[in-house]
């Protein structure tokens, strides 16, 4: 006789623990009152489905793991084997002294149970798979952007650190036209063959990194003439200071406007708000926060010391809170409200207005 037909959980619901590896997964299993087993299986969803449902079937299962290389993956498996799952942020699981220095997968998958169990963490949001490819492209074209930087950096180190001529009018943040290029390339390396060898080499990587920067722009901006992206972009780029690539990496980075259910809730996922250390009567303030989507943050505040010389009402409003701060913590200030604008334009769906304080 099948083992399933005498068991039934049917209003019960198992909570599943993941502490996901390369190799293995360690499982740690419980319902409202015990933990119920604790071991590794290959990294395989169907082989948990299926443990899941042979040894407590018409149960409901919840699963969850940490966000990390294995990305939305396994979510989206267990979704289609209509499993529950939710993708945790590591840093917002607490532990304990002794957890945190007896660290172990049993113990990891262990927190992670009880938390679900406890229904204290929300998830991380989840993309659209159209979104996230996307947004991947996008993301791919910031590592080429610094690592284009660091190679620049790089060179300007074997110019200084063997004491060759500089090119005319040189600076570091100086744009890197053809013709500047071959001055660098001309230097004679003080007449020593194989430096000159390391000099080229270094322009060539440094070559090819742009190629790639701009190969992915044109693929970036082709994308945002297709739809379903092509009305979103248009509506972003229609704010004075935002062009297409910065409106691709705001739109793929926030995804779906209607998931910030406030200003705040927006603000904070951009890292627009501060670190705070209250106690009592204290009150202490960190600086701006460095728990933040870092992408979306740059492209927002890039944007602002663009637009308040484009938009006289933001320009207005940059005057006035310079008056009483730094001009950096008072692009903030603007770079908050022009995110609060690029949330009402996606989700009136309608153009934006120049000139209007509010």
């Amino acid at each position: 006789m099948d083992k399933s037909n005498n068991l039934d959980f049917s209003g019960s619901t198992i909570y599943c623990g993941l502490d996901v590896h390369l190799k293995n997964w360690r499982v740690n299993i419980r319902d409202e009152e015990m933990e119920l087993k604790d071991f590794s299986q290959n990294p395989d969803p169907i082989a948990l489905h299926t443990f899941l449902t042979r040894n407590y079937p018409n149960a409901r299962y919840k699963v969850g793991y940490e966000a990390g290389f294995c990305g939305f993956g396994i979510q989206r498996r267990l979704a289609e084997l209509q499993i529950e799952c939710v993708v945790l942020n590591a840093a917002d699981i607490p532990k304990g002294d002794k957890d945190k220095r007896q660290k172990n997968d049993k113990r990891d998958a262990r927190s992670i149970s009880e938390e679900i169990k406890n229904n204290k963490m929300v998830g991380i949001h989840i993309p659209q798979a159209a979104m996230e490819y996307a947004r991947s492209l996008v993301r791919q074209r910031q590592r080429l952007v610094v690592d284009s930087t660091r190679q620049k950096c790089r060179i300007w180190h074997c110019l200084y650190f063997h004491g060759l001529e500089l090119p005319q009018k040189a600076d570091v943040g100086h744009y890197w036209s053809n013709k500047f290029i071959k001055q660098i390339e001309s230097n004679t390396c003080n007449g020593d063959p194989w430096l000159k060898m390391n000099l080229q080499l270094m322009i060539r990587d440094h070559q090819q990194k742009r190629a790639l920067i701009l190969e992915t722009t044109r693929s970036i901006r082709n994308l945002c003439r297709q739809e379903p992206f092509k009305k979103l972009i248009e509506l972003i780029t229609g704010i004075p200071g935002i062009g297409e690539v910065n409106a691709a990496i705001i739109l793929f980075e926030l995804e779906d406007i209607g998931r910030f259910k406030s200003h705040d809730h927006l603000y904070s996922y951009a890292g627009l708000v501060p670190d705070t250390d209250d106690s009592g009567d204290v009150k202490k303030s960190k600086g701006i926060t460095h728990r933040s989507n870092s992408r979306l943050r740059n492209a927002i505040v890039e944007s602002s010391w663009i637009i308040i010389r484009k938009d006289p009402a933001m320009l207005m409003l940059y005057k006035k809170y310079c008056k009483n701060m730094h001009k950096n913590k008072a692009i903030i200030r603007i770079a908050k409200h022009l995110l609060s604008r690029i949330r009402y334009v996606l989700k009136e769906q309608k153009p934006y207005v120049e000139a209007v304080l509010k």
